[in-house]
């Protein structure tokens, strides 16, 4: 073998090395927009710590919990800088009927307890009404409740109109909160809700899908908009991106 070969093979090896590597860190950021969604959960602590573990070691991006596990689960997913999952707290689940006062007083708790972000409920049934001041109000409490953590709202989209969708939206935008969920378990198949809400903040928070059950739902959501993905599947999803990033670096 003279030189010149000996440095086409070294070559080849750092490029194969390369792309395995381009791959891993694709299927990487994929997973770390999924969201493990475990607000409705019924098992009890010993899911919660199951679910923890799972979402630590593939990386997802988060583990969506009610207020009552929020410490346990950080707890078990470390402290805030050492983490590699964030703890989310979903407050005010399902319909957000509860007062303001209560929705402030669970921020506190849950930022206080280790939540890295806190998604809560919009007022639907004030939204339905028509009592836009009344959510705005809301909002901006929520807002300063939260302080220096992430914000979202979940507007519950399927239990709404879509001019209804668009101007909460709208206002959750202008009180400066960081992202919108579409709703806590019904998956938008046509992509409209994400393109009112997208047409409504103009970049201004982030948009959540929810409810996807696979990669191909997942590719969907993104390519609609979406920056971040929940799923009661998520470390399904990720395992199957991650063996379908290896096959193909292996190809």
């Amino acid at each position: 073998m003279d030189e010149f070969s000996a440095f086409k093979k070294e070559e080849k090896e750092l490029f194969e090395d390369f792309k395995r590597k381009m791959n891993l860190q694709a299927a990487q950021a994929q997973i770390k927009k999924l969201e493990y969604n475990l607000s409705d959960v019924t098992s009890g602590l010993s899911a919660i710590k199951a679910a923890c573990a799972d979402a630590s070691s593939l990386r997802l991006g988060g583990v969506c919990v009610a207020p009552s596990f929020v410490k346990s689960c950080s707890a078990f997913l470390g402290s805030r800088q050492n983490r590699k999952s964030a703890v989310i707290a979903c407050i005010s689940y399902p319909n957000g009927g509860d007062t303001t006062d209560i929705k402030v007083k669970a921020v506190k708790r849950a930022i206080k307890d280790g939540a890295d972000e806190v998604e809560v409920t919009a007022p639907i049934a004030q939204v339905r009404d028509g009592n836009f001041q009344y959510v705005k109000r809301e909002f901006k409490k929520l807002r300063k409740a939260a302080k220096n953590q992430s914000l979202r709202i979940s507007a519950e989209c399927s239990l709404l109109a879509g001019h209804d969708v668009k101007r909460l939206c709208l206002i959750a935008a202008d009180c400066k909160v960081d992202s919108v969920k579409t709703s806590s378990s019904v998956r938008d198949d046509d992509g409209k809700t994400i393109a009112d809400i997208r047409s409504a903040i103009k970049d201004r928070c982030a948009i959540k899908a929810e409810g996807i059950a696979s990669v191909t739902e997942l590719s969907a959501a993104i390519d609609m908009g979406a920056v971040v993905v929940g799923s009661k599947n998520a470390p399904s999803v990720a395992r199957y991106i991650l063996a379908a990033a290896k096959n193909e670096a292996l190809a």
